[in-house]
């Protein structure tokens, strides 16, 4: 682990540091690059004015229910960014989402950045359980997930994110679509829901 001299990080790995997102953070996070693959486009940050970007900030940030948070690699660059969502104080439970910049993708960011965070999540904010969302077909996400501990829940159907993806007319898709089902108008996708508990942390990391 190495050491960060900076008051507004919350959590160190052994290649990446992790702040509270601000305001500042949202214009850089416009700046990344892009998915190639034509599966992931919708999880590609959108072009937001500065009116956009300040009210993504303020939907991040003010809501008590949530929380969110910006990683930078050990060259300063932010590489990603963590949010919490649907917190529950008293039930001290929570709903992960995790973002990287598709330029700094496989270079194990994902994994080092979680399991600092989970640390934090766990021994600062106190909290028991952490859950998460992930699609089926987003193995390298599932793996990241596992390396930190998380295990399989249940499989669910639920809308697709990107509704645009022409997942049964172009031929690209053919190997994903046992992952996907269309209803009506919907495009729905199976996810894999998933879970670490406080227990099941101390365990992984002893």
């Amino acid at each position: 682990m190495v050491t960060i001299n900076n008051s507004a990080v919350v959590a160190v790995g052994e290649k990446t540091y992790i702040e509270k997102l601000e305001r500042k953070h949202v214009d850089i996070i416009q700046n990344w690059g892009k998915h190639k693959d034509p599966l992931f486009y919708g999880y590609n940050v959108q072009y937001m004015s500065k009116t956009e970007r300040d009210y993504w900030y303020k939907n991040k940030t003010v809501p008590f229910s949530k929380k969110c948070f910006v990683v930078f690699n050990l060259s300063n660059q932010l590489v990603g960014y963590i949010s919490l969502r649907d917190i529950r104080w008293i039930r001290k439970v929570s709903e992960l989402g995790i973002v990287f910049d598709p330029s700094y993708i496989s270079e194990g960011y994902g994994t080092d950045a979680l399991n600092a965070f989970l640390e934090y999540y766990f021994n600062v904010l106190k909290m028991k359980a952490l859950y998460l969302k992930v699609a089926i077909f987003n193995k390298r996400a599932q793996r990241c997930y596992q390396k930190c501990g998380f295990k399989p829940k249940k499989i669910v159907i639920e809308e697709f994110e990107d509704q645009s993806v022409a997942i049964f007319k172009n031929d690209y898709f053919i190997p994903y679509r046992q992952f996907f089902i269309q209803e009506g108008k919907k495009l729905k996708c199976k996810y894999i829901n998933m879970v670490i508990t406080k227990d099941m942390y101390y365990k992984n990391i002893n």
